[in-house]
C-alpha cells in the first residue's frame, strides 16, 4: 500500500494535482494531531503551580490589623524553592506586596522548608530546602482609619519550580485581590469579587505558573511556532549549510524533468530530517526517564568518538560529492524505489543534514529546548518532531512547487563546478570538527583514519568499473573495507594511551583556585564556581560565556560579538570579569550552572551583577552587540 501511495501516479497533470492534494491532506492531518497533543501539553504545564490571595478576618475593618495570605498549591511531582534555599543560585520564594495607600505591610512570614535529596546536577550539596503541596505565606497588614473602602491588593510571588531532574527558569506570578473595607464595628457582608480563605474568585481561574525565559507564562502554541521557525533557521546555520545547496541543486535539476519525481525526492529528504529528529527526541526522552538526568542539547559532541565518527562520515560524503566514489544500495533496497530515482540517497542526505544540525542552536530554539527538555518524554519527542518539520518544510514546498525553481538553467558545467566546490566545503567542515577534538592524540588519530577512509573510497570508486564481474567487485570492496577496519582499530589503540593520559586544563578542575588570585584585566579566564564567587564578592560584575570548540555558532558569537571592540570597551569600563565555561568536554560545574539558569543548549551568555549575584541577565542562541551592551550597562549600574 505504501509503495502504491508513493510511486503510483499517472503521467498527466491530473496525477500531479492529486499528489499535491494528498500532500496537503497529510500535512493537515499531522497538524491536527500536533494541535491536540500540544493542547494536552499546555494543560500539563499550566497545572504546575497555583496561587491565590485571601484575607483574615473577613471583612477587613478600617483602623484594625489583618493578615493577607498567599496560598500556593504545587502539583505532585514538583516543588518550589523555599524562602531559604541551601544553594544561592536557586531562587528563593519571595512574596512582595505592592504599596497600597492607607495600608502598611509587616514582615512577610514564610513557612519552614522541607529537606529533600536532589541530583548533583542541580546542587552540589545533594539536598534542597523546598515547599511541596499546599503552602501558606502570611503577610501582616495594618489598615489606617481613613483608608478607602475599596482597595486592590497586589502581590508579586517570585519563585522557582523544579521536578526530580532539573529546575525551571525563575518566574514572577502577579496576584491580585479586590477587597472592600468597612468602618470599625460595622457589620458587612463580603463584597462580590473579594476572596475568603479557601475560595477562588468566581469566573477567574487561579494564577498559573509556566516558565520560559523568566516570564510567568508563555502559550505553548507560541512554542510550537518557535520550534517550526527555529527548525527552518537551522538550514542557514554554518553546521548545515554545506549540505543544503546539494539538495537544492538536485531539486533544480529535477524541476526540468518529471515533477512527480521531484516531489518525492523532496518528501524523502524531509522525511530523513524528521525521522532523525524523532529518533533523537526519543533517545533523549528515554535517557532522562531512565537516568533521572537532564540532557544538554549538543552534548553528544562532548564525546570524541562521536565527533571522530561524524568527521569521517563527512570525509566520505565530501569525496563522494567530488566524484571519487558512489555507493549503490543493496538490491533489496533498490526494489523499494523506482529504477534510477535515488530516493534512498535523498533520505540519507536528510539524515546527514540533521546530524550536522545537532551542535547548532538557532534563534528561538534555545527557549523551546529549555522548556521541552523539562517535559515528559512524549512532549520531548513531539517538539523535536516539530523542529524537524520546520527544517524540512522549505524542501517539501519546493518539491511541491517545482515551477518556483524551474527558471534556473539546466545542469551543466556550472552545476559541476558548484558541486565540486561544495565537496571541498564539506571536507573543510570535517577538518573543523577534527580541529575541535580535545587532544593531540585524537587529532592524529583523525588524520590517519581520514587517510584510510580516502583509500577505501578510492578503491571503491576507481578499482571497480561497470565491466568488473560482481564477485570480483564484492571481493575488492569488501577487502578494502575489512583492511581499513583492521588498520583503523590499530590506529585507535596506538593513540588511546595518549587520549587517556590527557587531562583537563587546571582552570577547569574544581579546587584549583586561590582566593588571592588577582582579577584578570579584560581577558577571558576559565570558569570555576570559586572564581565567579570571588569576583562578585570583590564587587566585580561577571560575564560567563557557555561555549564549546565544536559549536560553530559559539565561535561566531564570540568573534563578532563578545570580542568586538565595543563590548570589550564596555566590559573594561565596568571592571567586568570574563569567564569562559568550556563545554567542549564534560564540565560538571559549568553544566550544573547552565542547568540552574534554565539553559539546555549553547550559545548561552549569563551576566552577573554584584548587587543581584543570583539573578543574572541571560542571552541565548544568537544575539547582537547591542543586546550584550545593554546587559553589561545594566550590571554595571547596579554595582
Amino acid at each position: 500500500m505504501f509503495q502504491r501511495l508513493i510511486f503510483a501516479g499517472r503521467r498527466h497533470r491530473g496525477g500531479l494535482v492529486r499528489q499535491r492534494a494528498f500532500l496537503v491532506r497529510g500535512l493537515l492531518m499531522i497538524w491536527c494531531c500536533l494541535a491536540l497533543a500540544v493542547g494536552s501539553a499546555q494543560a500539563q504545564v499550566s497545572s504546575v503551580v497555583h496561587a491565590t490571595l485571601a484575607t483574615r478576618p473577613t471583612p477587613l475593618r478600617a483602623g484594625e490589623s489583618a493578615v493577607l495570605y498567599v496560598r500556593i498549591h504545587v502539583a505532585p511531582g514538583y516543588h518550589i524553592q523555599s524562602a531559604h534555599p541551601y544553594d544561592h543560585f536557586l531562587v528563593a520564594t519571595r512574596a512582595v506586596p505592592l504599596p497600597v495607600p492607607g495600608i502598611s505591610f509587616g514582615p512577610v512570614r514564610y513557612p519552614k522548608g522541607k529537606d529533600i535529596p536532589a541530583s548533583t546536577a542541580i546542587t552540589a550539596l545533594g539536598k534542597l530546602s523546598v515547599y511541596e503541596g499546599a503552602v501558606k505565606i502570611k503577610i501582616p497588614l495594618r489598615l489606617a482609619a481613613n483608608v478607602q473602602t475599596r482597595q486592590s491588593l497586589r502581590v508579586h510571588l517570585i519563585t522557582q519550580a523544579c521536578d526530580a531532574n532539573a529546575c525551571f527558569m525563575p518566574a514572577t506570578l502577579r496576584l491580585h485581590l479586590v477587597v472592600h473595607i468597612v468602618s470599625a464595628g460595622h457589620k458587612a457582608t463580603r463584597a462580590a469579587g473579594a476572596t475568603t480563605a479557601g475560595a477562588l474568585p468566581a469566573g477567574h481561574p487561579p494564577a498559573t505558573y509556566s516558565v520560559l525565559g523568566g516570564k510567568s507564562h508563555t502559550a505553548v502554541w507560541l512554542l510550537v511556532v518557535f520550534a517550526l521557525l527555529g527548525g527552518m533557521i537551522l538550514n542557514v546555520m554554518p553546521c548545515v549549510l554545506p549540505v543544503i545547496p546539494l539538495k537544492v541543486l538536485s531539486l533544480m535539476n529535477q524541476a526540468h524533468g518529471d515533477k512527480r519525481i521531484a516531489m518525492r525526492h523532496g518528501l524523502f529528504f524531509g522525511l530523513g530530517m524528521v525521522s532523525l529528529f524523532v529518533v533523537l527526541g526519543g533517545v533523549i526522552g528515554l535517557y532522562q526517564w531512565a537516568t533521572g538526568g537532564t540532557f544538554l542539547y549538543g552534548s553528544q559532541f562532548q564525546n570524541p568518538v562521536f565527533m571522530l565518527a561524524i568527521g569521517l562520515v563527512l570525509v566520505a560524503f565530501g569525496l563522494s560529492t567530488l566524484g571519487l566514489w558512489t555507493i549503490q544500495p543493496p538490491a533489496s533496497v533498490n526494489r523499494l524505489q523506482a529504477p534510477g530515482t535515488g530516493y534512498v540517497a535523498s533520505f540519507s542526505t536528510g539524515l546527514l543534514a540533521t546530524i550536522l544540525a545537532t551542535p547548532c542552536s538557532a534563534p528561538f530554539l534555545g527557549s523551546v529546548l529549555a522548556w521541552a527538555l523539562l517535559q515528559p518524554s512524549w512532549v520531548v519527542v513531539l517538539f523535536f518532531a516539530l523542529i524537524g518539520v520546520g527544517m524540512a518544510a522549505p524542501y517539501v514546498v519546493l518539491a511541491a512547487m517545482p515551477d518556483w525553481i524551474a527558471w534556473v538553467p539546466r545542469a551543466g558545467r556550472w552545476s559541476d563546478i558548484l558541486k565540486n566546490t561544495l565537496g571541498f566545503v564539506i571536507l573543510a567542515v570535517a577538518v573543523f570538527i577534527f580541529s575541535s577534538l580535545p587532544g593531540r592524540g585524537e587529532i592524529l588519530a583523525a588524520i590517519n583514519l581520514s587517510l584510510l577512509v580516502g583509500v577505501v573510497c578510492w578503491v571503491w570508486g576507481q578499482m571497480v568499473t561497470s565491466n568488473t564481474p560482481p564477485d570480483r567487485a564484492v571481493a575488492i570492496r569488501g577487502g578494502a573495507v575489512g583492511l581499513a577496519l583492521l588498520l583503523g582499530i590499530a590506529v585507535w589503540h596506538w593513540y588511546a594511551p595518549a587520549v587517556k593520559a590527557r587531562k583537563l586544563p587546571a582552570g577547569l578542575v574544581p579546587g584549583r583556585f586561590s582566593d588571592d588570585q588577582p582579577i584578570a584585566a579584560n581577558r577571558w579566564e576559565n570558569f570555576s564556581n570559586e572564581r565567579l564567587h570571588a569576583a562578585l564578592h570583590a564587587d566585580h560584575p561577571v560575564m560567563v560565556d557557555f561555549t564549546a570548540s565544536w559549536c560553530i555558532n559559539c565561535r561566531a558569537v564570540k568573534a563578532f560579538v563578545l570580542d568586538s571592540p565595543a563590548v570589550r570597551r564596555a566590559a573594561a569600563h565596568a571592571g567586568m570579569v570574563l569567564l569562559s565555561a568550556d563545554l567542549t568536554q564534560a564540565n560538571p560545574p559549568a553544566q550544573s550552572l547552565l542547568l540552574k539558569l534554565g539553559g539546555r543548549s549553547i550559545p548561552f551568555l549569563a551576566i552577573f551583577s554584584p548587587a543581584l549575584p543570583y539573578h543574572p541577565r541571560i542571552l541565548r542562541d544568537l544575539y547582537t552587540i547591542d543586546d550584550v551592551l545593554k546587559a553589561v550597562h545594566a550590571a554595571a549600574d547596579k554595582k
